[in-house]
């Protein structure tokens, strides 16, 4: 449970944009290019030339698709979190360095503040499984499509994550193994319940945007496994090493208590209340363990990811 003297020196700490902890380096390697030039190939996203991308947050998403777009694409970038939605220099330069065109919008994405039948290409990538009611977020980016016009949405299941083996999981007998499995899942129902959304939305997708009236539905899975193994050469396995190591990091922690504590307060049992908070304290030296694995040479993880990629048209 996050004590006094850790929630003092949390609400010291400027508060960080929505998402920030999560955009280290290693977020740009979470795809192979080729895998996504299949998907354009398939989906034929060469003829699409205004692409709107929802929650865009540092345009880690944009940038990828901007190779697989019409000729001088225009792309609206949209974030709710004001300093996402005030831009970048550096992006700035660089799509109209691949000769298209970028502009930055803040607003809901409830509430998308475009024209119906705006774009020929509306996505998103882990932005769905922040918002309190994705169909209503769905509905949204279908109204602001063009018939024909298409949807792209890119979602994980994180509860299947937390179950793949790492150096630290394989050492739990069965009854650590189901505890840290119960504290994942208590997490997931506390956010659902607390409103702020659902990290397994992954495994809905298909059948969300069905409900919300898209049609021809693909679905897809990443075809990304990268194992971190030592001696962890080369720069993406030190990206990844990098953003493993800062789940142990004195803010990061506080971060992800503050996280746990509110969702906490949503869940109607004290039982479970109070097992998702005491696991989370503990978690922390689950965390240092790992770091002195890393400095031992003797980390591994097995780099999965279940990673949705599911296209609908309207």
């Amino acid at each position: 449970m996050t004590t006094v003297s850790s929630a003092a020196t949390l609400a010291a700490t400027p508060p960080l944009a929505h998402s920030e902890e999560y955009f280290g380096a290693y977020r740009n390697f979470w795809w192979h290019t080729d895998f996504l030039a299949l998907m354009a190939q398939r989906l034929q996203t060469r003829q699409l030339r205004h692409m709107l991308d929802v929650g865009c947050g540092q345009c880690h998403w944009s940038r990828l698709w901007l190779a697989h777009l019409a000729a001088q694409a225009e792309i609206t970038a949209l974030d709710r979190d004001p300093r996402w939605a005030a831009g970048d220099v550096r992006l700035q330069a660089h799509f109209p360095a691949q000769g298209a065109r970028l502009r930055f919008v803040q607003g809901d994405a409830a509430r998308l503040p475009f024209a119906d039948a705006s774009f020929d290409m509306v996505t998103c990538q882990t932005l769905l499984i922040h918002v309190a009611d994705p169909s209503r977020v769905l509905s949204e980016m279908r109204r602001v499509l063009r018939p024909g016009g298409l949807l792209l949405c890119s979602e994980p299941s994180n509860l299947a994550n937390a179950a793949m083996a790492n150096a630290l999981t394989v050492q739990r007998d069965s009854a650590a193994q189901l505890d840290a499995f119960r504290y994942r899942l208590l997490c997931e129902e506390a956010k659902r319940l607390a409103g702020e959304g659902d990290s397994s939305l992954g495994d809905k997708l298909a059948w969300l945007l069905q409900a919300c009236g898209f049609q021809s539905i693909q679905s897809y899975l990443s075809d990304k496994a990268t194992p971190l193994l030592p001696p962890y050469v080369g720069q993406e396995a030190q990206a990844n090493l990098n953003e493993v190591q800062a789940m142990a990091e004195p803010s990061r922690v506080l971060i992800w208590q503050a996280h746990v504590a509110r969702w906490a307060a949503a869940l109607p049992d004290p039982a479970e209340r109070q097992f998702l908070l005491d696991y989370a304290a503990s978690a922390v030296q689950a965390a240092k363990q790992i770091v002195e694995l890393v400095a031992a040479g003797q980390y591994w993880d097995s780099g999965a990811a279940l990673m949705y990629l599911v296209a609908g048209r309207r």
